[in-house]
């Protein structure tokens, strides 16, 4: 069972009259009567059971209680403190918002973030995940990474890192009795379908284009597992349940890793890509800017 402590003003008051063992100057320091520091060291002896000082006419010294409570109260005061200028320098601390599609977060970001925050740990990064644009005018997120064509009136877009497309899958599935070898070879595999985000609706990740366009008749466009995001359908791959057409520039670490591989050597270079957005003006933002130099770093290195 928690143990009931004193009040923290009874402590306040005992490590400074311990300290500089005189009420009067305690007093002085606390700004506070020297009969409210006489009366808040009683209290505080009656309520622990033990006394704190050992009282001489014209001098006043620690019992071993006291010692032991002064040594306590020292530590326990200092880390109070430390705690207390943590909160002002997070309360200070400059806050930035980037906002980014989910599957690039789950994908991408969120692995890497923590190289951005050893180097910038006065800034505290708050992420948002949205499928569109948001309004960097507004001032609510300060920075964005989105998938697009770079057309993004009166705002700064830069090209981060392009994208292309590809069938992609296990590097298991290429081994074994019945290896994958051949786009005919993906009737004994399962297709992985994204059904979300950028990718539902587009002719360049839908399985029953990319079959007709390479003469595949042995395949059922229409079988298979769909995801919601983007970040599913590759992991889903990673994971051996199939075959996914995905990004290039989303999968990266998958595919430098090994973890995926692009197969028949049909990667097509495709127009949208990934692009670093902000308002004009909050490129003065030593914060912005921070965060924009790191990503092309990390993108320059994936």
């Amino acid at each position: 069972m928690r143990s009931t402590l004193p009040p923290l003003n009874a402590l306040r008051t005992f490590e400074a009259a311990a300290r500089l063992l005189n009420f009067s100057r305690a007093a002085e320091e606390l700004h506070v009567t020297p009969s409210a520091v006489s009366h808040q060291i009683k209290d505080l002896e009656e309520r622990i059971g033990v006394a704190l000082f050992l009282r001489a006419k014209k001098s006043l010294s620690l019992t071993e209680a006291g010692e032991i409570l002064l040594q306590g109260a020292h530590v326990a005061f200092g880390a109070l403190s430390r705690t207390m200028d943590d909160l002002r320098a997070l309360a200070h601390a400059p806050v930035l918002t980037v906002s980014v599609p989910p599957s690039v977060a789950m994908k991408w970001l969120v692995p890497r973030l923590e190289t951005f925050r050893e180097r910038h740990p006065d800034i505290d990064v708050r992420i948002s995940t949205d499928t569109e644009l948001p309004d960097l005018a507004s001032g609510d997120v300060d920075i964005a990474v989105h998938y697009g064509d770079g057309d993004y009136p009166a705002l700064k877009a830069e090209l981060l890192v392009p994208n292309s497309v590809a069938p992609m899958c296990s590097p298991k599935f290429l081994e074994g009795e019945t290896p994958l070898r051949c786009p005919e070879d993906l009737s004994r595999f399962t297709l992985l379908h994204d059904a979300g985000g950028d990718e539902f609706g587009n002719p360049a990740y839908d399985w029953g284009t990319w079959l007709n366009a390479h003469g595949v008749t042995n395949v059922d466009a229409t079988l298979g597992l769909r995801f919601n995001t983007s970040a599913d359908v590759l992991n889903a791959a990673v994971a051996g349940a199939g075959v996914a057409i995905g990004k290039t520039a989303l999968a990266v670490d998958d595919l430098k890793s090994g973890r995926l591989v692009c197969l028949f050597d049909a990667i097509v270079p495709e127009e949208a890509a990934y692009y670093v957005v902000h308002a004009m003006h909050a490129a003065d933002q030593a914060k912005v800017t921070a965060f924009r130099d790191w990503l092309f770093r990390e993108f320059a290195g994936a």
